[in-house]
């Protein structure tokens, strides 16, 4: 049984490191999480800032120009969740008589009266069916007298009838009496052991589950990852055209606030500081996860969508 107790202490060890693995990767995906989170949130923030509100201010300038999506969008204030929800380890029962220490030892608590009552029983029996060396029964005898004809009983005898008397039944009862204690020790001790593998077992394959969890989610971090790096560098882009834009659409505005009276070059350049403007507006607001935490489909057509029109607009 020694070798079954260090294999069940070293699969509790093993359980232990590997738990405190997937905490510590599980830490380190929400402090990546919270990083992305706080730098996309931040390129929102100066895209709305130093691009959309200056824009929107020009053009409320403007005469019977009425732009609802600038005068709707709102600075943003909560940035999406870029990370994955930790999961965490589901705590695991321990049975109470069984412990693991630091040293392997595993310690069992047994009942002090199991061996006083395996020597209880026998005794009773004795006293109820058992006859005295006289050939007396002994349960019509009382007090010391059935006593001790019980224990001279057990010493097969008394000393006078050829047996051992009294002190060799006493011996008798206490050899059952330890006999008893130490098979119900090594019972209840397989029994503890076992219920300690079975434990360690069942929170080894919740580990390999949580494992094979863990590898989705940074799978699933590191395609995040690169996501909201695509859509940090758009809105770092997007912020970057329209206020380069921004001084000549300002300089148009100042000269002329009626656009009835714009010719064909000035109509051109304002239609395309309100596509640029709506197209910063969508991107903006564009999630790159849904409400379980996974990415969307839409945050990559967006991308792709708007770096294809930005690309065009530095053509024309």
């Amino acid at each position: 049984m020694a070798i079954d107790v260090v294999d069940a202490v070293k699969l509790a060890k093993a359980n232990r490191r590997r738990d405190r693995r997937l905490l510590e990767c599980q830490e380190e995906l929400d402090q990546r999480a919270a990083e992305e989170d706080a730098a996309l949130q931040k390129a929102r923030q100066m895209l709305y800032d130093e691009a959309i509100v200056p824009v929107r201010d020009v053009f409320q300038r403007l005469k019977r120009v009425d732009l609802v999506e600038l005068a709707a969008i709102e600075r943003p204030t909560v940035g999406d969740k870029v990370g994955i929800e930790p999961r965490r380890s589901r705590k695991i029962a321990v049975l109470p008589a069984v412990r693991v220490l630091a040293g392997g030892a595993l310690v069992i608590a047994v009942p002090l009266a199991v061996g006083h009552a395996a020597k209880a029983g026998p005794y009773r029996v004795v006293q109820s069916f058992g006859s005295a060396s006289t050939g007396r029964p002994i349960k019509t005898l009382g007090g010391a007298a059935a006593r001790n004809a019980a224990e001279a009983w057990f010493g097969r005898g008394s000393i006078a009838a050829g047996g051992g008397g009294r002190a060799a039944g006493k011996k008798m009862l206490d050899k059952i009496e330890t006999t008893s204690v130490n098979l119900t020790r090594e019972v209840i001790a397989k029994w503890q052991l076992q219920g300690l593998e079975d434990s360690q077992q069942k929170r080894a394959r919740d580990l390999d589950r949580r494992e094979t969890e863990m590898s989705e989610a940074q799978d699933a971090a590191s395609a995040l990852h690169e996501r909201s790096k695509d859509m940090q560098r758009l809105l770092h882009d997007l912020r970057f055209t329209l206020v380069g834009r921004l001084p000549s659409f300002t300089a148009l505005v100042e000269a002329c606030d009626d656009p009835a009276r714009y010719d064909s070059r000035r109509c051109a350049e304002v239609a395309a500081t309100v596509d640029l403007d709506g197209l910063a507006v969508m991107v903006m607001e564009c999630p790159i996860i849904d409400a379980e935490g996974r990415m969307t489909e839409e945050s990559g057509r967006v991308i792709a969508d708007a770096e294809a029109r930005l690309r065009a607009m530095e053509t024309e």
